[in-house]
């Protein structure tokens, strides 16, 4: 065999071996999710569904895997050039809007998809447009090569706007601005948004508008999903509320530009910012200024970071009330999870706050982010600073209580302890006298004397054993009250 066939042989069998771990993990994967589907609709789901949806996931993932073995191919050029490279994997319907607003102008095309971006960027946007403002739900190639071509975007940060998971950063470019964030909402687990009453914006919902792109949970960001950890999580946490991240990217681009992507969808981010720009007046549309429309936007991501806290807070407390009254073991398993699920949202939002600090203290040559909108970058500097700060003391006191609860049991277990000995000193003089007198012996005189002699001995050994072993004890008690 040729040195060219015993390669191309080994490749093949590679590339089997990976097919055949995709599925396993993605079998894994789908089995976790059709029991929690279980779990939470108490009915069974028939074969064709399930072979229906084991499918749908296992193409999901092998999209996932070619377009990551693309990006990190050994020695590879760093960035994606969208005029040589191409990644037609990474489709799915998108949701796009496109609005343009100055003082006393505003406009917003809702209907925008991804076979209609191309040519509406081709487009000469209104002489009367100081802002531009291009939302998109969904990571779909098609639009992400539209956009890097028409707003001549740098390679690199389209590599990381198409790569997930992505950390936490601020790039710099000739033209533009790369921002990179995590996203975290808080629902409920029937899929319910319940950070806050969301009024949304006409032509936008919150569900899903691309199946190729799905939300974490929390856990699942740090955990493969599937794992024996998440399984232990679904079992004993009680609560019905969920965090979920989502990755968005946004393009700050010179000229008055501002592009976001949301992994998933954002409409829980944008509505409230549309339903401002729809009013005259509002500081938005007065200011005429790109980077503060990046300031609400990045404000608004934060601000959903602040019902997680809540929620954290009020289970902590509850079990903190459980344990003062009485304290279980079941309890410090739950504040054991919960402790992880705080240090995850501290790695996840702890960068987020370093970022704002950045930005709120750049200077640059391109001046992309005005002062006005730096005054406003100190304000939600304050509300990362705040959760970040409630993220740590909570940890902490679960951490204690945690401790306490050790504490209280083992107390517990001495009192008992002390109780058990204290028999055992009542009880001992009692079982020696009695074992003195049950003797068979012929001669044994004091058999004679009648019962009330053999109490009167052991009622005086049994008082003199219990004050001999017992004295400290008991004025260490008298003590405490």
């Amino acid at each position: 065999m040729s040195k060219f066939g015993a390669e191309s042989e080994s490749e093949e069998i590679a590339l089997e071996q990976r097919e055949q771990s995709v599925v396993s993990e993605d079998t894994d994967r789908s089995h976790a999710i059709l029991m929690h589907k279980s779990d939470k609709s108490g009915e069974s789901i028939g074969g064709k569904a399930r072979l229906q949806m084991l499918a749908q996931r296992v193409i999901h993932i092998n999209r996932l895997t070619v377009s990551s073995e693309k990006f990190w191919e050994p020695g590879a050029e760093a960035g994606v050039d969208v005029n040589s490279m191409d990644f037609n994997d990474i489709d799915a319907p998108c949701k796009i809007f496109c609005a343009d607003f100055n003082k006393s102008k505003y406009t917003i095309d809702e209907n925008l998809k991804n076979h209609t971006l191309k040519s509406f960027l081709k487009k000469k946007r209104p002489d009367w447009s100081k802002v531009r403002w291009i939302n998109v739900d969904g990571v779909s190639w098609d639009v992400i090569k539209a956009l890097a071509i028409e707003y001549n975007l740098h390679p690199l940060s389209i590599e990381d706007c198409l790569h997930e998971p992505q950390r936490i950063k601020c790039d710099h470019y000739s033209n533009h601005m790369y921002i990179s964030l995590i996203l975290h909402t808080l629902i409920s687990q029937d899929g319910e948004n319940v950070s806050e009453d969301l009024v949304s914006a006409p032509g936008h919902d919150s569900k899903s508008t691309s199946p190729t792109n799905s939300r974490k949970n929390l856990l699942e960001h740090g955990h493969r999903e599937g794992s024996k950890y998440l399984e232990a999580h679904k079992l004993l946490r009680k609560e019905k509320l969920n965090v979920i991240v989502e990755h968005v990217s946004i393009f700050m681009i010179s000229g008055g530009t501002l592009i976001t992507v949301f992994q998933h969808g954002g409409n829980s981010v944008y509505s409230p910012i549309c339903n401002r720009l729809k009013r005259t007046g509002t500081l938005l549309r007065t200011s005429e200024d790109v980077s503060l429309l990046m300031e609400a936007v990045i404000d608004a991501i934060v601000d959903l970071a602040l019902p997680i806290t809540d929620s954290y807070r009020h289970q902590i407390a509850d079990l903190e009330g459980k344990i003062l009254i009485r304290p279980k073991m079941q309890y410090t398993r739950e504040l054991h999870i919960i402790t992880g699920e705080l240090t995850l949202l501290r790695r996840t939002l702890g960068p987020i706050q370093g970022l704002v600090n950045n930005m709120n203290q750049h200077h640059d040559e391109n001046h992309f982010i005005s002062e006005m909108a730096k005054t406003y970058f100190t304000d939600v500097l304050d509300h990362c600073n705040t959760i970040v700060d409630d993220l740590d003391t909570m940890t902490t006191i679960s951490e204690n209580l945690i401790n306490m609860t050790f504490n209280a049991i083992s107390y517990e277990t001495n009192e008992y302890m002390q109780a058990v000995a204290l028999m055992t000193v009542i009880f001992s003089p009692m079982t020696f006298v009695a074992g003195f007198f049950g003797m068979n012996f012929t001669n044994f005189p004091e058999l004679d004397n009648g019962l009330p002699y053999f109490w009167k001995w052991t009622a005086s050994f049994t008082l003199a054993i219990f004050i001999l072993f017992n004295y400290k004890p008991l004025v260490r008690l008298s003590m405490r009250f």
